[in-house]
């Protein structure tokens, strides 16, 4: 087969995607790509046109497809592991991931951040890190048919962040060592933390004495280290020696010999064992350099102090610094000239005195510790504190000491004025620091003249994702986003702050993550005493949220109009519908009166015809009406919908024309919904032909179905629950977003004058809602119409409807005493007239009031006909008071809605309008209702 054959399945111009379309899929269990479940092509294409490293694997081997990003990460065994099983693709790790392959087949996505694998993708095992997600892949049933698995290598970040922190505990662990134990010690206790890069470390310095003969290892040492200079060398390590491994399950097989810089010859030799898991790392020497030249600026200092202790003596006597020498109970035993100079007091008053009697009381219990410390051979180093001079006054003395023989070697400096300027500097700064910092809602934060972050504040790290450590020196220009740095946005905003002294304005900022916010910016100018601009002080403020709130409130409010309209046209629609159904109900009741009393002459038998069949098209009208109002009476029972498709599908085609191709896309097993089954076909008829009018050249109409799940959310719509979507979709003009707006509004529609009632999708929008669905239109202009219908899925315990009879024998029923009750004079007087063409004897009453008087006056009345909305009193109620007075009457209620009244279950349902044939068969039903009560 030819790669143009399976541009829909492997899509794309990668590499992979022509590599896939030449492979011989039909040699593998997975057979011909074009007869694969969408369940694998769909991730597939996504795969294969994403950026990001993925690989998917399908089937129960997980055979294993990849994208260009990942062939690095196969190495070598790219192309041939293309449609392997997963297990062969990675064999040396499956075992470690394989209990996350068991928890993706059951349905559970797994992540794992920067996990070690020992991956062969180079010939041998190497060290790599790797983040990656496993997510199940579910077929058609629901059943898991593969994994997706997004990865991202991080072993070049793993591996760097931790030499660098390596080479920074080893600088802090130097830090004020004083001798070369010390360093031997740093050092020793540095690598000890890092024994995946460094299985084993060794320091020889220069003058190093042994006081054993040496080991094994240590001879070896000695004879790789032997003539390497400051740039060091990766030297092969002899398999005869047991090396240490570190962290690994094998020895290194390298190490690195480099010199430790000095003064003249070398300083000293270090060796590094490398890991057995890295090869050609020519990083590693650049990390051995800077570990040799820290080690060799700590053996400068330790060097510097020696000279130092050796010219102490010289010191002693001109020295401006005090020099003191205390012995083991804070005795000073000795002091130099200058203590006299400095603090005023006589030498002789101060030798074979405490030293506390000399320490402000204040510092009377640090002084305490600090002593107790230097006697524990604890090196002091800049330690403070406040000695009293002869005139009551105190000094700052900044401490450094040494403990040998037991005697406290110390000398101070006088730092009193530069502390009192510290705290007069550190009380400024705090001040300003406490303001700018306690502000977390606001970034606050300095530039320089050209535009670098010189300070930052908490509400700058919050609000921008900076660390201070990472933006402070960089330009303020990376915080605005591309377009605008390509307009000079940034260079403009600093040359307004500059001549105008500030700038305002709202605009786009770019967060470290990439995250663009909405932003308030103000710039000033920050000038020196001579006006002169030294830099701009910055405050940024996040207003997204306020934005985003906005304009959410004007949706919300958007939603509440349409809804309060929808809800306001259809109480209007309603009651027109009302209205109109009893004078419908005057007109079709005397018309079928009328035909039984005209001669037997065609041209007037014609006319009443068509005065009838005028009046029914009104009824139906009316119905669509009511449906919009959601009070129209429905029948609602379990409905097979692809079963109700298929019994209308050929009469719909045939009304619609070939030009039009209906098809149907269903998935297996579609649950029963909750509808009635006639208003429903009626629905799908008017959004077909809407489809076929929208589409006047001819084109395919879809209806679609699919089971959705909603959950309990207050974004939707709908109650939490299991539906039914189902969809017409055509491909005409499209609407724009007012017309699907307005769309569904009574007598709205954009056909020609005399094309159409504006009532097709308000019938469809009402029966939907009426039911416990959802109507909506989903269209762009030129893009078509998507017409979708929710209905609430049935459950098994839905009781089904009992359809009325279309078209009963009247029924033979004796001679009645009825009670016929509206408010409406013409329903009443025709309703009267009805019954007494029937042969029975009719009393009248306009309200539910006189109907009540009348039946406590007449207990001889059968039956009562009555209207169920009636002011004051409804047609229910009245049941339910007759009910109280003479249980077991026999009546019907009529009325044009189909909201559920509360009336009781003996009452019988009669829809208005009604014609003789209806009511003559709701009474007979009334009256065998009755008889069979009785009996």
């Amino acid at each position: 087969m030819y790669d143009e054959d399976l541009c829909e399945v492997f899509p794309g111009n990668s590499q992979m995607a022509h590599i896939m379309r030449r492979h011989d899929w039909t040699a593998t269990p997975l057979g011909d790509p074009r007869g694969w479940p969408d369940a694998l092509k769909i991730p597939l294409r996504m795969l294969l046109t994403s950026r990001f490293e993925m690989w998917l694997g399908w089937g129960g081997d997980l055979h294993f497809f990849y994208n260009d990003a990942y062939i690095p990460t196969l190495g070598i065994k790219h192309p041939r592991m293309l449609g392997r099983p997963f297990r062969e693709v990675w064999s040396e790790v499956y075992d470690e991931v394989a209990d996350q392959v068991d928890r993706v087949r059951a349905g559970e996505a797994t992540w794992n951040k920067a996990l070690l694998l020992l991956l062969e993708r180079s010939g041998y095992p190497e060290e790599t890190y790797h983040s990656f997600s496993y997510s199940p892949l579910h077929t058609a049933d629901g059943d898991v048919g593969g994994l997706l698995c997004i990865v991202s290598e991080e072993t070049e970040r793993v591996i760097s962040e931790r030499r660098l922190e390596t080479i920074r505990q080893l600088g802090a662990a130097l830090v004020g060592a004083t001798d070369r134990s010390a360093i031997h010690d740093a050092v020793r206790s540095t690598f000890a933390t890092n024994r995946r890069d460094f299985p084993f470390a060794s320091l020889q310095l220069a003058g190093d004495t042994a006081h054993s003969a040496p080991s094994s290892f240590e001879a070896a040492i000695a004879r790789l280290s032997r003539g390497d200079g400051e740039n060091g060398r990766i030297v092969a390590l002899p398999a005869d020696i047991d090396w240490p491994s570190g962290d690994w399950d094998r020895p290194p097989r390298e190490a690195i010999s480099i010199a430790i810089p000095g003064p003249g010859e070398s300083a000293g030799q270090l060796v590094l064992g490398l890991s057995p898991y890295r090869s050609d790392d020519a990083g590693i020497l650049d990390i051995a350099r800077l570990i040799a030249a820290q080690i060799s600026g700590a053996l400068a200092n330790v060097a510097a102090l020696q000279s130092e202790r050796l010219r102490a003596d010289r010191m002693w006597t001109f020295s401006r610094d005090l020099m003191v020498m205390i012995d083991g109970e804070g005795v000073l035993r000795s002091v130099s000239p200058s203590w006299a100079q400095m603090l005023g007091h006589p030498l002789d008053q101060v030798v074979g005195h405490h030293f506390s009697a000399f320490v402000h009381p204040d510092d009377a219990g640090a002084n305490d510790d600090a002593l107790a410390r230097a006697r524990d051979d604890e090196q002091l180093t800049n330690y403070e504190s406040r000695l009293l001079t002869a005139d009551g006054g105190f000094r700052w003395i900044e401490w450094h000491s040494s403990t040998e023989n037991g005697l406290i070697f110390a000398y101070g400096r006088d730092i009193t004025q530069r502390r009192r300027a510290e705290e007069a500097l550190n009380e400024s700064q705090a001040q300003f620091r406490h303001l700018v910092q306690g502000v977390t809602d606001y970034a606050i934060y300095m530039l320089d003249l050209d535009g670098h972050v010189s300070s930052w504040n908490e509400g700058a790290r919050r609000i921008k994702g900076y660390e201070p450590d990472e933006i402070i020196g960089e330009h303020f220009s990376r915080f605005y986003t591309e377009e605008d740095r390509a307009n000079g946005e940034p260079q403009r905003t600093l040359e307004t702050a500059r001549t105008e002294g500030r700038f305002i304005a709202e605009g786009w900022r770019v967060r470290k993550n990439g995250q663009r916010f909405r932003a308030s910016v103000v710039i000033d100018a920050i000038r020196d005493d001579a006006g002169v601009p030294i830099g701009f002080a910055k405050i940024t403020r996040d207003i997204t949220e306020r934005e985003k709130a906005q304009r959410e409130l004007e949706q919300a409010r958007e939603v509440l109009f349409q809804s309060q309209k929808m809800e306001a046209i259809g109480q209007l629609t309603g009651g027109i519908a009302h209205d109109f159904n009893n004078l419908l109900m005057a007109v079709l009741s005397s018309l079928d009166l009328l035909r039984k009393r005209v001669p037997d002459d065609p041209l007037s038998k014609r006319l009443l015809d068509n005065a009838i069949e005028g009046a029914q098209r009104g009824a139906t009208l009316t119905q669509r009406m009511l449906a919009f109002a959601r009070r129209q009476d429905l029948k609602v029972d379990r409905v097979n919908l692809p079963q109700l498709l298929t019994g209308m599908s050929d009469l719909v085609q045939r009304s619609i024309g070939p030009e039009w191709p209906i098809s149907t896309n269903f998935p297996l097993r579609l649950p029963f919904i909750r509808a009635d089954a006639n208003q429903l076909e009626m629905a799908l008829l008017n959004l077909i032909v809407n489809a076929r009018d929208a589409t006047p050249g001819g084109g395919p109409i879809l209806i679609s179905a699919s089971k959705e799940v909603l959950a309990d959310d207050p974004a939707t719509k709908l109650p939490a629950g299991n539906y039914v979507r189902l969809v017409v979709t055509d491909r005409g003009t499209g609407m724009n977003e007012e017309t699907v707006r307005r769309a569904a509004e009574p007598f709205f529609t954009t056909k020609g004058v005399g094309k159409g009632t504006g009532l097709g999708l308000a019938m469809v929008h009402g029966m939907a809602q009426q039911i416990g669905g959802m109507f909506e239109l989903l269209s762009r202009p030129g893009e078509g119409t998507s017409a979708v219908i929710w209905l609430p899925v049935a459950q098994d315990d839905t009781v089904s409807a009992t359809a009325e009879p279309v078209a009963e024998p009247e029924p033979q029923i004796p001679r009645l005493k009825i009670l016929a009750v509206d408010d409406d004079a013409l329903v009443l007087i025709n309703t009267a007239a009805l019954l007494e063409d029937l042969g029975h004897d009719v009393i009248e009453a306009d309200s539910a009031a006189e109907a009540l008087e009348t039946f406590r006056a007449h207990d001889d009345i059968d039956l009562i006909v009555t209207d169920q909305a009636m002011p004051n009193m409804t047609g229910s109620e009245l049941i339910a008071a007759v009910d109280e007075i003479r249980p077991g009457t026999p009546i019907i209620l009529a009325s044009g809605y189909g909201e559920d009244v509360a009336a009781r279950s003996s009452a019988i349902r009669l829809g208005k309008p009604f014609n003789q044939s209806q009511l003559a068969i709701a009474i007979a039903r009334a009256v065998e209702r009755d008889a069979a009560t009785s009996a």
